[in-house]
């Protein structure tokens, strides 16, 4: 996703089809996440935006 892809989608509320994450999860952890998505309607997952308060504050290239 680019910028002009995340700007309409950050301002929404996490629901069973969308979920913000502020860091790229553990292997473990990012993998109960993808599987609970596959397992219900699918959805996205934004990786670089802090939940509370709501700021997009991107990810390392590392």
């Amino acid at each position: 996703m680019n910028l002009n892809d995340v700007l309409p989608v950050w301002q929404q509320p996490e629901s069973r089809r969308l979920e913000f994450k502020e860091i790229f999860p553990s292997g473990n952890q990012i993998a109960k996440t993808v599987i609970a998505f596959a397992n219900g309607a699918g959805g996205r997952i934004v990786f670089g935006i802090r939940d509370n308060p709501r700021e997009i504050s991107g990810i390392p290239d590392e």
